[in-house]
């Protein structure tokens, strides 16, 4: 059923936000009749039998990806080995160092031991900057910074604290999800589920769903 699939579309059908569908395919349009409201190549699902739509879909050959097979494809985090021991290790000229911790979720400093000497520990993943530069990430390894890039680390540092617990207040727009750092597949699909604020994302109850699934990739739950 792909022949008249949109040249450089990867599948039919794409839910790019809760209940919203765009339309690679129009082949499988008359399966989508009764179901909801159509304009142009935007469909919104409105039939409370969207799982028996969807499956209809698949049983006739098109490709459907949804957001929650979006969250499936998402990294898996890496295997995390025990921590090691704690060691010191001097510090340079504005050097700033932050691991990544459970409570509250993300980089946070990690202990000094004097203005110029820090408290590492063998294992963690570390994020570092210098003065005004850049961050650099790297995992701990035999006392040596093992550079990598942000996703790696952020995985890393999910996989270290997991399982861990957020607290998300509801609020008259919907729960109030924190900013968290996160690896740029997880920031990019929640930018489809959730709708960004100062403080964070507001998840609408009908994205809730989905945005649970999709921290939980991460090990991580909300309360």
């Amino acid at each position: 059923m792909s022949s008249r699939r949109r040249p450089g579309a990867t599948c039919d059908f794409e839910e790019v936000q809760p209940g919203l569908f765009i339309i690679h395919n129009p082949a499988l349009s008359p399966v989508l009749r009764g179901e909801g409201e159509r304009e142009g190549d935007r469909f919104r699902l409105t039939s409370w039998r969207g799982a028996g739509m969807i499956a209809r879909l698949r049983a006739r050959s098109f490709v459907v990806f949804t957001l929650y097979d979006q969250v499936a494809a998402l990294p898996d985090l890496p295997h995390a080995a025990p921590l090691g021991p704690a060691f010191s290790r001097e510090l340079a000229p504005n050097e700033r160092i932050s691991t990544f911790i459970a409570d509250p979720l993300g980089w946070a400093p990690v202990p000094s031991l004097s203005p110029s000497t820090a408290e590492l520990r063998e294992g963690w993943v570390v994020r570092r900057r210098r003065s005004r530069g850049p961050a650099t990430y790297a995992q701990i390894q035999h006392g040596n910074f093992i550079a990598c890039d942000e996703d790696r680390a952020l995985r890393l540092g999910y996989a270290q604290v997991a399982p861990a617990t957020i607290i998300a207040p509801t609020t008259p727009q919907g729960v109030l999800l924190p900013n968290l750092p996160l690896p740029h597949a997880h920031q990019r699909l929640l930018g489809r589920m959730a709708t960004p604020n100062p403080h964070g994302w507001v998840v609408s109850p009908e994205a809730l769903p989905y945005v649970t699934a999709l921290l939980a990739r991460l090990g991580v739950n909300m309360a």
